[in-house]
């Protein structure tokens, strides 16, 4: 059902898209997953894909697909033979969002992903672990900023965070408060407009 969701979702956008205005995008991404008894955004991955996207007057809708690398790394203290723990992510994103002119060449935008995880692996200095299954699906929810480079360029950043655990259990379960993994994410990412459309 899941992956029928995603076929549905990417063919209409390919069949409306000669409505739209389309893009390219390439960037980073760093993220970190909760509850992993590690703390801030050290696994460095990649962002890139395309997109499309319609003016309507005042606000734009933008539908993206996107490969995109998420998950969690232990930083290593120079000088230390451990190469510590390693959670790598692949996933196939849709985010669809909406955005808005706030003050002259900068955009503000808000919106939801559907993610599908194409593979994974859990490792401890260099060993693959047999971690729990993680979800097949991710869905989050998106804010993000954009400013205008160039007539057809955009700098932009985003932050992304699961609604939903990415799985329901860790060997690392803290405390009674503890309801999962989620995936958070941050982003900085160049967008080419192959069509320039101004808000």
């Amino acid at each position: 059902m899941n992956k029928l969701i995603i076929l549905l979702l990417i063919t209409s956008s390919i069949s409306f898209s000669q409505n739209f205005n389309a893009g390219v995008t390439f960037g980073i991404n760093t993220s970190q997953v909760s509850s992993d008894n590690l703390s801030g955004f050290n696994k460095l991955g990649i962002r890139t894909g395309m997109f499309i996207y319609h003016n309507f007057n005042s606000f734009l809708v933008q539908t993206e697909l996107l490969y995109i690398n998420k998950g969690s790394r232990e930083n290593i203290e120079a000088g230390t033979y451990s190469e510590g723990y390693r959670f790598h992510l692949n996933y196939l994103e849709l985010p669809i969002s909406l955005k808005k002119n706030i003050y002259k060449n900068i955009d503000c935008e808000i919106g939801l992903s559907i993610s599908y995880l194409l593979n994974w692996t859990e490792e401890y200095n260099g060993y693959e672990q047999d971690g729990i299954d993680i979800n097949q699906m991710e869905y989050s929810a998106h804010i993000g900023l954009g400013k205008k480079i160039l007539k057809n360029l955009y700098f932009t950043t985003r932050l992304s965070n699961s609604i939903f655990p990415i799985r329901s259990s860790s060997s690392h379960k803290i405390s009674k408060w503890y309801h999962g993994q989620y995936n958070t994410s941050i982003s900085f990412v160049l967008c080419y407009l192959l069509k320039y459309s101004s808000l």
